[in-house]
C-alpha cells in the first residue's frame, strides 16, 4: 500500500463515487483508459479486488469501501489543512458549492459576481 499515489487515490474515489470509470475520466479530465490503469495499479498495490463489475455497473469491495472511506479522511485532512495554512497566511480561502435549481444555473454567476471578486481565493465548482 506503501507504493500508492496521491493521484491514485484520487482516481479511486472518483470512481467509486461514480461507479463507473468512464464517469470517473470525465471528472478528471482524463481519458478512460487512464483512470482503469490507475485503479488496477492501485488494485495490486493493495493485493485485494477493490471492484465488482455487474454490467456496466462497478461496485465497491470490502476492501474497496475501506479504502474509500480511508481516502474520504485523508481528502478531508488535507483540505483542512490547506484552509489552516491559508489562515496562517492570512487568506481565506476555499470552496463553494451551491445547489440551485435547473433555471436559476443562468443567474448563478451574475449574482455571485461581487461575492467572487470579494474573496479572490474562493473557486465556485463549474458542476
Amino acid at each position: 500500500m506503501f507504493h500508492a499515489t496521491l493521484h491514485q487515490l484520487k482516481v479511486f474515489e472518483a470512481t467509486a463515487r461514480h461507479g463507473s470509470f468512464t464517469r470517473a475520466a470525465e471528472e478528471l479530465y482524463l481519458t478512460q483508459p487512464t483512470v482503469s490503469i490507475q485503479v488496477k495499479q492501485l488494485t495490486k498495490a493493495v493485493g485485494l479486488p477493490l471492484f465488482e463489475q455487474i454490467g456496466k455497473r462497478l461496485y465497491l469491495t470490502q476492501a474497496g469501501q475501506q479504502l474509500l472511506d480511508t481516502c474520504q479522511r485523508v481528502f478531508e485532512g488535507l483540505d483542512q489543512f490547506e484552509m489552516a495554512i491559508a489562515d496562517i497566511k492570512g487568506m481565506k480561502q476555499g470552496q463553494l458549492k451551491i445547489a440551485v435549481i435547473t433555471t436559476a444555473k443562468y443567474l448563478y454567476h451574475g449574482c455571485w459576481g461581487h461575492f467572487a471578486n470579494a474573496f479572490p481565493a474562493l473557486t465556485f465548482p463549474s458542476r
